[in-house]
């Protein structure tokens, strides 16, 4: 009977965690995300300072909701999905969900990859398009527990 309940709680708990995280993740996919900025009905705006390409995006990374307060780092939600694989010549289409404004900057590189003195506020977005194979990690520069990576092959 103990056995039981034991495996009910962590049923439970299992299913609270999938949900917490289906409410945190976007469930559009990326082709809609992205069809929806590039048509009449677009649900986002470009950022001022937008990118390094104008060119339509393959991909999609979205800045979590609340991703502003640590946390989200411990599940990889800061910036969904955390890791993206994409081919060189790609481009990357980053939008901001969250209620406070963000930037993206590459480790080690000084530059924003969406140009120096800008943040990408709610509902902003920005195409950023990668020339080179490697390991891109990234961060937000006001909040630094926000990472993620793209791998360009």
């Amino acid at each position: 009977m103990r056995i039981i309940k034991i495996g009910f709680i962590i049923g439970l708990l299992v299913l609270a965690t999938y949900v917490a995280i289906s409410e945190m993740t976007n469930t559009k996919t990326d082709d809609e995300i992205i069809n929806s900025i590039y048509s009449k009905t677009e649900i986002f705006s470009k950022a001022p300072y937008s990118g390094n390409t104008d060119e339509k995006a393959q991909h999609v990374i979205m800045i979590g909701k609340d991703s502003w307060k640590p946390g989200c780092e411990e599940n990889d939600l800061c910036f969904l999905p955390y890791e993206k694989i994409i081919k060189i010549g790609e481009t990357v289409l980053f939008v901001n969900e969250d209620e406070f404004e963000h930037n993206v900057r590459l480790r080690g590189d000084p530059n924003y990859l969406h140009f120096p003195t800008d943040v990408i506020k709610q509902n902003e977005y920005f195409v950023y398009k990668f020339e080179e194979n490697g390991k891109y990690q990234y961060y937000c520069t006001l909040h630094p527990w926000m990472e993620g990576i793209i791998n360009v092959k």
